[in-house]
């Protein structure tokens, strides 16, 4: 009971820490899927581009950033890349000095190292595709974008779910390497808690019980989402 009492809002617990923590982690991740989902599918295209130094470029962003460590990218991107800003701006105003917000480059390092990994997930997802689908709506008269769109798009999406579910369930758990820029996530929160109580155990134990909980509630949406889209390919019965 005491150890539970540890938990409490206010003063004398963590509670209230823990929550805002939480809600770090859970903007974090919600605020880099959904751009590193466009940056993915950026990459892939790039990947099937016409254009030679396209494909050089999207090949190699997707090497560097599938070869990185998550930390180590993280790591470059806070310290390094905001020295790189200012070299730049002092060209312009000597005085410049930028600062570089952590919880961005926590969701640039992030989505740098997520769009590189679901690059490949949309590419493998495309080739999964039949080629005579675009073929057939060609034949219709439909236009690239109308053939991409209403065609290829919803067939590569029921592909991609299940991939880029558990892309999302890393990034989950990846959040919490940004402790270290020092942004107060639910990781950062709770070593603060252990420094204060010295109960380790129990604070690990609530952080392995949340990020369980976390997955689980994930997966359930991604059953859902993967039912709908099966649904909506098969005309809606």
């Amino acid at each position: 009971m005491d150890l539970l009492q540890l938990l409490s809002f206010g003063d004398t617990g963590w509670g209230d820490e823990l929550m805002r923590g939480l809600g770090v982690t859970l903007a974090l991740a919600i605020v880099t899927a959904p751009i590193a989902l466009v940056f993915s599918f950026l990459v892939a295209w790039g990947k099937a581009s016409a254009w030679r130094g396209v494909r050089v470029f999207s090949n190699g962003y997707t090497t560097v950033f599938r070869s990185l460590p998550e930390l180590l990218t993280l790591i470059i991107i806070y310290y390094q890349l905001q020295s790189l800003i200012n070299v730049v701006a002092r060209v312009f105003v000597p005085d410049a000095n930028i600062t570089l917000n952590a919880f961005a480059a926590g969701v640039v390092a992030l989505t740098l190292v997520f769009s590189a990994l679901g690059s490949e997930v949309v590419r493998s997802a495309y080739q999964a595709v039949d080629k005579g689908q675009a073929e057939a709506a060609m034949a219709l008269g439909l236009r690239r974008n109308q053939i991409f769109f209403k065609v290829i798009l919803p067939q590569m999406w029921r592909h991609c779910l299940p991939a880029f579910g558990n892309l999302w369930l890393i990034l989950l758990k990846d959040t919490s390497l940004v402790s270290i820029i020092a942004i107060s996530d639910l990781v950062r929160y709770a070593n603060m808690a252990i420094a204060t109580t010295k109960e380790p155990f129990f604070f690990y134990s609530v952080l392995a019980i949340i990020y369980v909980v976390l997955a689980f509630l994930s997966g359930r949406l991604q059953s859902v989402l993967e039912h709908r889209s099966a649904v909506n390919l098969q005309g809606g019965r």
